[in-house]
């Protein structure tokens, strides 16, 4: 059993080949991800945009439909300002995998994830080319607008950050009587959102069926489950852990051998996301979050599709090097509900896709632990990865710095 370790020797902490544990082994596999700051992300056309471009708007009647009814008054479309706000997304994860060898072909696998996420906030208003302010009259005999905002030019006073937090909030009291004028949209403050957790856990078996030189081939399946919490609808700068249902995986995995030093490996995937409920708010636009309106819908996000092409070169029996290109796609999620909102904007630009590639410096111990070296007495391997998100849609832009440790038993 000790000598079929071996197999392991190119080991990467994903399980990205057709390899499988020999029956009665066990694998602990820990791996640390440290992502470099994010605050770019790519739009629907692939182009890069601020990670925040959809918070950076005109404070209009897009925004705030009851503006539309001064438009009139100010010969234009009403505007309360720019909202000018920056995110800069800091990503920390953590997986560990454990995998027991239930017989010398098939492999059963858990991988738990839990993420430290922090999302930094600065958010404020430009008021510079306001030209709708706060009536300073309201509420007394002398306002002739009776609307609590009236244009600037009719002496209306522009709105400070704080009156738009109210506005996002509880609403915004314009004459300071204790309750609100504006009705708010009942979001938590905007500010800076830090948080930790458990992801969403993957249960799956994993069965190699065909190993004759110079091919080994393996499938897997299983699924990943709703473990991780998702968002709070009422929190803009809140982040998910998970997406809130079912998946059921696919995996193919086929490894070549015919060259010496140099397995490759290409790996095709597959992930069926399955219907569910949720409550969530739709925007009237997608690229206008800022709403009221709330909903249990049904969801059915889109599948991905997506495949890895991995080359390793073994330079000793200690020492590798391996370069991975991945591929993933993400289909159009599908949303209805029985309230009459504007569901498809919740639709558009669910669909996306990204390019990675990745480079791996891989030392084990497994080869010396076979030969029973008297300097190796613990079959174990660690993995030093750097990984580039270099293109896609509608995603973050992203790169990182990944340790993997994994220790047999």
């Amino acid at each position: 059993m000790i000598i079929q370790w071996l197999v392991f020797t190119n080991a990467l902490a994903d399980d990205n080949s057709a390899r499988v544990l020999p029956q009665g082994v066990s694998l602990v596999d820990a791996t640390f991800y440290s992502y470099f700051p994010i605050d770019k992300r790519y739009g629907p056309g692939g182009d890069t945009e601020d990670l925040a471009a959809d918070l950076n708007a005109h404070l209009d009647s897009r925004v705030f439909p009851a503006l539309s009814a001064l438009d009139a008054l100010v010969g234009g479309q009403a505007t309360l300002g720019q909202s000018v706000v920056d995110a800069n997304l800091l990503y920390r994860q953590s997986d560990v995998y454990l995998a027991y060898g239930l017989t010398d072909q098939l492999a059963l696998v858990m991988k738990i994830p839990y993420f430290h996420i922090r999302n930094e906030i600065q958010a404020g208003l430009d008021a510079s080319h306001a030209n709708v302010g706060k009536n300073p009259l309201f509420g007394t005999p002398a306002d002739a607008y009776r609307s609590p905002l009236i244009p600037i030019a009719a002496g209306g006073t522009p709105l400070s950050d704080e009156d738009i937090q109210d506005l996002l909030g509880p609403g915004l009291d314009v004459n300071q009587d204790g309750v609100p004028d504006i009705p708010g949209y009942g979001y938590e403050r905007f500010k800076t959102f830090s948080g930790s957790g458990i992801g969403d856990i993957e249960l799956y078996g994993k069965y190699q069926f065909y190993d004759q030189d110079p091919w080994r081939l393996a499938v897997a399946s299983g699924l990943r489950l709703p473990t991780g919490a998702v968002r709070d609808i009422d929190n803009l700068a809140a982040v998910d852990f998970g997406e809130g249902q079912t998946d059921v995986m696919f995996r193919m995995h086929a490894d070549y051998l015919g060259m010496e030093n140099l397995p490759l490996n290409v790996t095709v995937r597959y992930d069926l996301q399955l219907p569910d409920r949720l409550t969530l708010r739709i925007p009237d636009a997608v690229d206008q979050p800022i709403t009221r309106n709330i909903e249990a819908v049904e969801r059915d996000l889109g599948d991905l599709f997506g495949f890895d092409v991995t080359g390793l070169y073994q330079f000793t029996p200690e020492w590798s090097v391996a370069l991975r290109y991945s591929f993933t796609r993400k289909f159009q999620d599908a949303i209805d509900g029985h309230l009459g909102f504007t569901y498809s904007a919740l639709e558009q630009e669910s669909e996306s896709e990204n390019q990675r590639v990745a480079l791996t410096v891989g030392y084990s111990t497994l080869q010396l632990y076979k030969d029973k070296e008297k300097t190796a007495k613990i079959p174990f391997y660690a993995n030093l990865s750097y990984r580039q998100r270099f293109a896609g849609e509608n995603t973050v832009v992203s790169r990182y710095v990944a340790l993997s440790l994994g220790v047999l038993f």
